[in-house]
């Protein structure tokens, strides 16, 4: 899957506002999903956002040359992405792009705004007991689990 804007214009964060763009280091699932769901609510109609995985940030900036993600654990990563799909409610999926970047592959997600908004997801996508989903929005560029209010307005939203 192709993504809508160029891999090295997500890195220099261009064209994009930078609350829109996230770097992880590592495959981090609970961390990945919750900015799933935050993304896909786009509380603020600003289309989504992008995670980066396998490229560190320091102050907001990616480090060159990327991390990278370990070529052996791409297809595991992606198989384990389907089962935590269906931890959010409704369903949802990013589209996924693997990028080469300094000589390295990065998942690249692209998170646009979901169709079926308001989404939640488990604080824990990797345990089975975690059935406490939240709604989560961005806020400035974190992920958080929306207010009431906020909520609300979601629903309004999606109406």
């Amino acid at each position: 899957m192709a993504l809508e804007i160029s891999i090295e214009a997500l890195l220099n964060k261009e064209k994009i506002e930078s609350n829109r763009i996230e770097f992880k280091e590592g495959w981090n699932p609970n961390d990945i999903y919750r900015s799933i769901c935050a993304y896909a609510n786009d509380f603020d109609n600003q289309g989504g956002g992008y995670i980066l995985i396998g490229v560190k940030e320091q102050n907001g900036v990616a480090v060159r040359p990327v991390l990278g993600v370990p070529e052996y654990l791409l297809d595991q990563i992606q198989k384990e992405m389907v089962g935590y799909d269906r931890k959010i409610i409704p369903a949802y999926s990013a589209k996924v792009s693997l990028e080469e970047v300094d000589g390295k592959k990065i998942i690249a997600l692209w998170v646009p705004t979901g169709t079926q908004r308001p989404y939640k997801v488990p604080d824990n996508v990797t345990g089975d007991k975690d059935k406490n989903s939240k709604i989560r929005i961005r806020s400035k560029s974190s992920s958080v689990a929306a207010t009431p209010e906020q909520e609300k307005e979601l629903y309004a939203m999606a109406g």
